[in-house]
């Protein structure tokens, strides 16, 4: 940390460290003198650098992220680029055919791959891995309305399959034509379409993008994740889900990786956009406040709070006609409260049989509270 390395270089060398603490755990040496508890104790302080590592490692990704996306090139940048693709291959091609050198070839990579780059945005490694068989496969499965290379070697190949590039008649013509240079030239053992000298691919993909884009008239320093990420981040904006995931899936890209160590860094327009929706939440729900607010007040405007819910008038004493003459009063207040001792049947409250015992519990309730008072004033206990 104290070094030059950015923190993510240091977060990677702190992993392979770990990596190799847990096989010397899981696969004891002979020859090592620590025990046990110290492999435990070493892993332990390992995890916890990891960790503290990790905020920084965060805030780095979305710097180089913001970074990245201000740097990226214009849809005009592009457009020139394929503009001038299409001419400048063809008249490479020419040169190739009647004087060909290596400065002319290593232009001609850049032409190639920056014109299918600004179409689909693979990884340089589809373009220098792709071999003479599958470009001969494809001339014979093509038709008129074009043509499909699958490149079965590249990085992602595990996860996404072949790679894919499609070309249109003039564009897989001018891969046909550079076969064709290729069998009249010395040196071309290798099997690969953009071949060197040797056996091996051709792996300076990146400064024959840098010669095109000199040659175009571009300076800004653009590299093929540039043109991959203008890609992505216009499928992202400009798709809707189910389109997202096709063009992802053809450029071998993974929108779960990418949405995972990248997070979502809003253009001014976007933040914009989310600070609407703050406001548009807020004055929702003041809204609904106020729309509840006068919704209490109606409910209980019509309300007479001297009168029960039935509607209908009920005298303050309702005990004491209910009951034979020669009963006491104070026997009276008793049997109210007590109905098995003058030989009623009482009806439990919380198990009303009809909505009329029930409506006429809570009127007895109601004048309980009423004539209590009267009770206790009268007979004190």
């Amino acid at each position: 940390m104290k070094s030059s390395l950015q923190v993510t270089t240091s977060d990677f060398y702190i992993k392979n460290i770990s990596h190799f603490l847990k096989y010397m755990a899981d696969t004891p040496c002979k020859g090592s003198r620590l025990s046990q508890t110290d492999m435990i104790l070493i892993k332990r302080e390992v995890v916890a650098i990891l960790k503290s590592l990790k905020r920084k490692v965060l805030i780095h990704q979305m710097q180089v992220k913001r970074d990245k996306m201000e740097g990226l090139p214009s849809h005009n940048d592009l457009m020139t680029c394929l503009t001038s693709t299409t001419t400048r291959i063809s008249q490479l091609l020419d040169v190739m055919a009647s004087n060909p050198t290596t400065a002319t070839r290593t232009l001609l990579y850049g032409y190639m791959t920056l014109h299918w780059s600004c179409i689909y945005g693979h990884r340089p490694g589809v373009y220098s891995n792709m071999t003479n068989a599958e470009v001969r496969k494809a001339d014979t499965t093509g038709t008129a309305f074009g043509y499909l290379v699958h490149v079965s070697n590249h990085k992602t190949a595990n996860a996404f399959g072949e790679a894919q590039l499609y070309l249109t008649v003039e564009e897989f013509g001018w891969m046909k034509r550079w076969l064709e240079i290729k069998g009249t030239l010395t040196c071309t053992q290798s099997r690969y379409f953009l071949y060197t000298e040797g056996k091996n691919p051709f792996r300076k993909l990146a400064y024959s993008l840098r010669l095109a884009l000199a040659d175009v008239g571009l300076r800004s320093p653009i590299n093929f994740t540039d043109l991959r990420t203008v890609h992505a981040d216009n499928a992202k904006r400009f798709q809707d889900k189910g389109n997202r995931q096709r063009v992802s899936d053809f450029m071998c890209h993974n929108t779960a990786t990418a949405d995972t160590f990248y997070a979502n860094n809003p253009s001014l327009k976007e933040a914009a956009d989310i600070r609407l929706l703050f406001t548009e939440s807020l004055q929702a729900a003041a809204a609904a406040s106020t729309a509840a607010a006068a919704g209490n007040e109606d409910t209980f405007a019509g309300i007479d709070i001297d009168s029960d819910s039935s509607g209908e008038e009920h005298s303050p004493a309702p005990y004491q006609d209910s009951l034979p003459r020669h009963v006491p009063k104070r026997d009276q207040s008793l049997a109210e409260h007590n109905p098995s001792d003058m030989g009623e049947e009482r009806v439990p409250y919380s198990a009303p049989t009809s909505p009329t015992v029930a409506s006429d519990q809570l009127v007895n309730m109601q004048c309980v509270v009423v004539i209590s008072p009267l009770v206790n004033t009268l007979y004190p206990v």
